[in-house]
């Protein structure tokens, strides 16, 4: 069983908005301004925020398309995590740097929503953590499989409509908007 982490203090992670990554991705502009509005809230607010950046195959590290996009750019002093697998938990020093600012509860944003984004969240909440999903701040690609199309809009809208559906014991976790956000609720606990 999981260690559920006690507290209520939230961090902001923001899953490999990179020049690659969201290149093509659905909604790309609204969903970055509307990251990029969540995050300068998240630093009024003094919210941590945890940037995520992916590297592996045709994404090298140094490279344009590695690089965050530059809307959201991180600022000196935020924490950058890279990772080479979708959970950004796998290999990383997330948990790590989780546990240094005692962190509880993750707000999550990023890409691509059916991959890296999805793995994320499943797993923060394995690993105790309460876990909001912002449902208009992630993205992804068209996809096509087993001779099946499914849009980019269809992938956000299922991952945002299984995720009501997701638990664990003794963790929250829900989807909300970007402009009703609480750092202090999780989304889940605040329609009980």
């Amino acid at each position: 069983m999981a260690t559920v982490r006690e507290g209520n203090k939230a961090a902001l992670v923001v899953i490999d908005v990179q020049n690659d990554v969201v290149a093509q991705a659905w909604q790309r502009d609204e969903v970055v301004s509307r990251i990029a509005s969540l995050a300068e809230r998240a630093r009024a607010e003094g919210v941590p925020i945890i940037y995520v950046q992916h590297h592996g195959g045709d994404m090298q590290q140094g490279s344009d398309g590695w690089q965050i996009v530059d809307e959201i750019a991180p600022r000196d002093g935020e924490a950058i995590i890279a990772k080479k697998y979708p959970d950004a938990f796998e290999e990383t020093d997330l948990e790590g740097v989780l546990a240094k600012l005692a962190i509880s509860h993750l707000v999550v944003t990023g890409a691509q929503t059916d991959a890296c984004v999805r793995s994320t969240t499943h797993r923060a909440l394995a690993e105790g953590y309460d876990m909001t999903l912002v449902a208009d701040c992630h993205t992804t690609d068209d996809r096509g499989f087993d001779g099946v199309n499914i849009s980019a809009g269809q992938l956000v809208v299922h991952i945002n409509f299984c995720m009501q559906f997701v638990s664990y014991p003794d963790r929250v976790s829900g989807i909300a908007p970007h402009d009703v956000v609480s750092f202090t609720t999780p989304a889940g606990a605040q329609e009980n």
